[in-house]
């Protein structure tokens, strides 16, 4: 991404409004490359040493931050031709601002629901929330209304339907249409306790109503803040003249990061363990790495977000990132194994299908 911005820098840096296949190229390879990042950025969430240790949200956030901070810094120094001194606006600090406290309750939603739920449904959400920031705040005009409405309702059906392969909902509900027929249910991979009421086998591929209950309420916090994340870039972006505004932009969000997340994680230590004698260990040297790597990928893919939402526009491009569902959910199904059953995996499927449909639809008639 960063090979083409400067081979077409002159191209790029026309005015937004005027029509650009390199533009359209160079958003398109933006989403996909962000697809790929933000679809893998959250896997050492779940690696051994941070769920043995049962790390607190805020202790892995420290080391996010720092990873997110230092990435966004030596990008945007790499890809500067020479050294401007650093402009901090308050865009950038209120940008942080939503990140922060969107990854704490990030680490928390995976933590609960998984790899494959968690994502799914604030991806779902984010998009909602990006589309409603463009169209009714930016005046983005609306290319249908009609079809406009039917991608929000199939978004909705696709979160809903990812929230419930963490329940014994979708194995009753197929159960119930199987009558006794235990052999079609065996086919179908439901656990025999689904109509016995015993926990030896239900408890498999599933979580409990606490967890069920906390996870989704984390994923729809998240939701919330990720969709409104691009609204200081746009915001930012009318206030600079410099062509290279993503870049400028990420260097002034890695400075918001370092300042906004010291406080952020002091409130949180103080709400949740009170007393700092009662504040949780950082374990730096069993999970530093994993939080730094973390927070090397979020980066990443925030970066290519940034140019995404730059060339396609926040009711599009920023929505079309957050399809990174399908690696969320290839991660949580083949290598986590948090999802089992040949009807709790069909549902997901159908309902990453079903976000992503919903996406393409607010893509082909949300804006003109």
């Amino acid at each position: 991404v960063v090979t083409l911005r400067f081979l077409w820098q002159d191209e790029l840096a026309t005015p937004q409004d005027e029509p650009n296949l390199k533009k359209t190229i160079f958003g398109a390879v933006s989403v996909v490359s962000c697809i790929l990042t933000f679809g893998c950025y959250g896997i050492f969430i779940k690696s051994p040493s941070v769920q043995q240790l049962q790390i607190d949200p805020g202790v892995f956030q420290v080391y996010l931050s720092v990873g997110v901070s230092a990435t966004l810094m030596c990008v945007a120094f790499y890809t500067t031709t020479h050294f401007q001194p650093i402009m901090l606006t308050v865009w950038g600090i209120i940008g942080a601002g939503l990140l922060v406290p969107c990854q704490i309750f990030g680490y928390i939603a995976i933590n609960n629901v998984g790899y494959a739920v968690g994502p799914a449904v604030w991806a779902g959400l984010t998009m909602v929330i990006s589309f409603l920031w463009g169209v009714l705040m930016f005046g983005e005009k609306l290319g249908s209304l009609p079809g406009s409405i039917g991608g929000l309702v199939l978004l909705c059906f696709g979160i809903g339907g990812a929230a419930m392969c963490q329940s014994d909902l979708p194995n009753k509900l197929v159960a119930s249409l199987c009558g006794a027929n235990e052999e079609k249910q065996a086919l179908l991979g439901i656990p025999r306790s689904v109509n016995t009421n015993t926990d030896s086998e239900s408890n498999i591929g599933r979580v409990s109503m606490k967890s069920f209950a906390i996870g989704i309420l984390a994923a729809i916090v998240v939701g919330l803040l990720n969709g409104s994340l691009m609204v200081p870039f746009h915001y930012f972006k009318q206030h600079v003249t410099d062509p290279n505004v993503a870049i400028s932009y990420s260097v002034n969000f890695a400075a918001g990061v370092a300042i906004v997340t010291l406080p952020v994680v002091f409130l949180w230590f103080l709400l949740k363990h009170g007393s700092p004698r009662n504040w949780p260990p950082f374990h730096f040297y069993h999970v530093g790495l994993q939080g730094l790597v973390t927070g090397f990928y979020w980066a990443c893919g925030y970066f290519l977000a940034t140019y995404a939402t730059q060339y396609l526009g926040n009711a599009v491009g920023y929505p079309l990132t957050q399809t990174c569902i399908l690696v969320n959910g290839l991660w949580g199904i083949l290598y986590y194994k948090e999802i089992r059953g040949t009807v709790k995996v069909s549902l997901f499927a159908l309902s990453a299908l079903i976000i992503i449909g919903g996406a393409a639809v607010l893509a082909k008639f949300g804006t003109q």
